[in-house]
């Protein structure tokens, strides 16, 4: 989904009284991977 409809989406979880927020995001690779950056550490997947 757009980044721009993330809001939205967020106001109709919230109508449900379901919390819902923004955790990350996708951008395009020419690699197959995956990668998780948290306070845990970076994962490569």
């Amino acid at each position: 989904m757009e980044e721009k409809d993330a809001q939205k989406i967020i106001d109709i979880s919230k109508s449900f009284d379901i919390d819902a927020q923004i955790i990350g995001r996708v951008e395009a690779s020419e690699q197959k991977q995956v990668t998780v950056k948290s306070e845990h550490g970076e994962f490569v997947y």
